[in-house]
């Protein structure tokens, strides 16, 4: 009798984890799989697909609706082609055609930009009659279905000087580009002004000469060692976790060495010496208020030390120390709205820390534990910085999660500023899976927008509820002013968490209030319960953040030079004058405007090169938007519009209510007036997620209010 008749057949798995997905190899299925939980991987498995079991009486009625739709549809566009209204050629939002050309966006006499985008349109057949509605047609389909943000082929503007450039999903230079380009074709009677555009270089564009490698730099006109150590040390505060660029103790060994022979030193050690130059440059700028040409303070010191990186042929010497010198120069350029360089700078950093290997685990059997950390937390700050400066310019990046065996920080070392560190890259793997689900490409994500959200939620909570519990073990429940660290970690949570994931939405009810003006109907929009949940949830951190940046400004605490704290309070501020123009109930209180107004007056007085420029894109964006803002009723000291149902709790509104602290001077480092849930409370980001009921979406969304 052969040996497997006892034995019973193995039931097949029918679903498998992401990890074992990517790997193409056999998962257990279990929660976690137990391929998963034998590395200690985190394991994850995709949102399975809702599947609605209907009568087949009831698809004979969709299928007899849906014709009768199409023949209405085919009927205004003959009627339409044959008045001559052939405006420009989109595709539908919500349903999109195979090899869609970009349209063009037809010159304006007063804009004199020639500009081509290929962005999603909505329907436009039914405008002008009253009592109809394109969703309500649809029935089925959802407005917020699919990311407007994201298309199969890419998007592209052309700028005044005639060159094309790419407009990343991600990239809050891109949106704002985008929104202002949809509303000036859609809504005329805007009188959009022309787009600034404010390309790489407008702020202030660095030059420099590449120095040969056989050439010895240049050491004159050098501060003394003991400005030079105070600089350091200025720079150590400013950066807050990116100190970790720096290896301090190697750096302060190094630097007494140069002073007693710079040429030699300089000659010996250039990528050291270019990290030195760089310091300089930092803090210079963090101390130098206001430089009157304009031109960022120490930037003579940048210019010589960009001079000394090493082109693309290599690193000639101690690659580590390259990699460091090639980070702090991306955020240089990044400081000083060289997108562009910024990105490729830390790409080839990036590149350089594969080629070494440190994004696997370095044993400390091949150099001894000091290498194995500092290998380790180079890695980890490379990483941040591609992360973050890729959702920055709107471009993927170049190394995958799946990819990377180097342990997190907090898992050898349990200081407070490597559980920092830690919940720095873990808010940067989150943004990437943002990144992946939100403003990811291809067929498996047109229709699953709200669905992909779900996954993010349930990540965020996770993160939200280590960050809590981080802060009130080390902070007592109390963010000081003086920690730049938790300031750091609750803005960029705010920011990169839910600013960044509800934008697309955002986009999404944009398109739906201007067809509502295009046809003369009510200019409020009704939203289902669980997108107006999410859209709540965009403009409470969006608060929380010009918030948080007023008060640091108030105490002139604000980082003016590094380019994180002006790109929260831009992006912030972007989508709440749209929230404002769309759904004025979802904003509770207009104090974010007074302090938006504080932040970027603190921030140009203090010599920051993007603020001017994004002070000017948010006033001609409010400008342009008046035609589509419900006017107030005069005199009203409640809200005057009908209100957005949603089902969020409110009670999350006080959390973050800083308008009625009152701290002394006597208490200037102490409070910044916030609770202990700095970052949005877990529970109620379950309860979102639970929430998003594809069906019910679908069911609610698009009806007239």
């Amino acid at each position: 009798m052969p040996a497997t008749s006892n034995k019973t057949k193995a039931k097949k798995c029918q679903r498998a984890c992401a990890r074992c997905r990517s790997m193409k190899v056999k998962c257990s299925g279990s929660d976690p799989c137990t391929r998963c939980a034998r590395k200690k991987q985190r394991c994850h498995f995709h949102p399975e697909d809702v599947r609605v079991s209907v009568s087949e009486r009831y698809l004979r009625q969709l299928e007899q609706h849906l014709s009768q739709s199409s023949g209405l549809r085919r009927a205004s566009d003959s009627r339409d082609e044959a008045l001559g209204e052939s405006s420009y050629v989109g595709h539908d939002i919500d349903e999109p055609t195979p090899n869609a050309a970009p349209f063009l966006l037809d010159d304006q006499p007063t804009q004199g930009i020639d500009t081509v985008f290929h962005l999603p349109e909505t329907p436009r057949q039914q405008r002008g009659q009253t009592g109809s509605d394109p969703d309500i047609e649809d029935g089925h389909r959802s407005r917020f279905s699919r990311n407007p943000l994201v298309d199969k082929n890419p998007s592209f503007a052309k700028t005044p000087d005639g060159r094309f450039w790419y407009m990343g999903p991600t990239s809050s230079w891109s949106f704002c580009r985008r929104v202002l380009a949809l509303i000036g074709k859609r809504v005329p009677e805007s009188n959009c002004p022309p787009d600034p555009w404010h390309l790489d270089g407008m702020a202030f564009k660095l030059q420099w000469r590449p120095l040969p490698h056989d050439e010895v730099p240049d050491v004159a006109n050098l501060p003394p060692l003991d400005y030079a150590l105070f600089l350091f040390n200025t720079v150590k505060f400013y950066f807050g976790f990116l100190s970790f660029m720096i290896d301090e103790d190697a750096y302060l060994r190094d630097l007494h060495e140069f002073y007693r022979n710079p040429a030699a030193k300089a000659a010996s050690s250039r990528y050291w010496y270019t990290q030195y130059l760089l310091v300089l440059a930092f803090g210079k700028a963090f101390l130098t208020q206001r430089n009157p040409s304009g031109a960022p303070p120490g930037h003579q010191y940048a210019s010589r030390a960009m001079a000394l990186l090493p082109d693309l042929s290599g690193m000639h010497e101690d690659p580590l120390t390259c990699i460091q010198a090639l980070c702090l120069g991306a955020v240089y350029l990044q400081s000083i709205d060289m997108r562009r360089a910024a990105f490729q700078h830390i790409g080839q950093a990036l590149r350089g820390c594969i080629i070494e290997g440190i994004h696997r685990h370095v044993p400390e059997e091949l150099g001894g534990p000091e290498l194995s950390r500092r290998c380790r937390t180079i890695f980890w700050v490379v990483y941040m910085l591609d992360r973050e400066f890729s959702a920055l310019i709107g471009a993927p990046s170049s190394i995958r999660d799946e990819d990377i065996t180097v342990r997190l920080p907090a898992d050898v070392e349990s200081s407070v500023e490597h559980i920092n560190l830690t919940l720095h890259v873990r808010l940067s793997r989150l943004m990437a899976q943002i990144l992946t689900n939100v403003y990811g490409v291809g067929d498996e994500f047109n229709g699953s927008l709200v669905r992909n959200m779900q996954s993010i939620l349930h990540s965020m909570a996770e993160l939200s509820h280590d960050l809590t519990a981080f802060l009130n073990t080390h902070f007592h429940g109390l963010i000081s002013r003086a920690s730049k660290m938790a300031i750091r970690l609750m803005l960029a949570h705010h920011h990169k968490c839910v600013v960044l994931t509800t934008r697309p939405l955002v986009m999404c009810a944009l398109y739906m209030h201007i067809e509502r003006t295009e046809r003369r109907t009510s200019q409020t929009i009704s939203l289902s319960p669980p997108v107006a949940s999410l859209l709540q949830c965009c403009a409470d951190s969006a608060q929380t953040i010009l918030q948080t940046l007023q008060t640091l400004a108030d105490d002139d605490l604000i980082d003016a030079f590094l380019p994180f704290q002006i790109e929260d309070a831009s992006s912030s501020a972007f989508v709440l004058y749209l929230l404002r123009a769309i759904a004025p109930s979802l904003i509770h209180s207009n104090t974010w405007c007074e302090n938006l107004k504080c932040v970027l007056d603190k921030l140009i007085a203090k010599g920051n090169l993007a603020a001017p420029l994004r002070k000017q894109e948010l006033k001609q964006l409010e400008q342009i938007l008046a035609p589509l803002t419900p006017n107030p009723t005069p005199n009203s000291t409640v809200d005057p519009f009908p209100p957005v149902d949603f089902n969020a709790a409110e009670e999350g509104n006080e959390v973050y209510d800083l308008d009625h602290v009152g701290v002394g001077d006597e208490f200037e480092w102490d409070l910044l007036g916030l609770n202990s849930s700095v970052s949005l409370p877990p529970r109620e980001l379950l309860d979102l997620a639970d929430q998003l009921d594809v069906e019910s979406i679908m069911q609610s969304v698009g009806c007239v209010s």
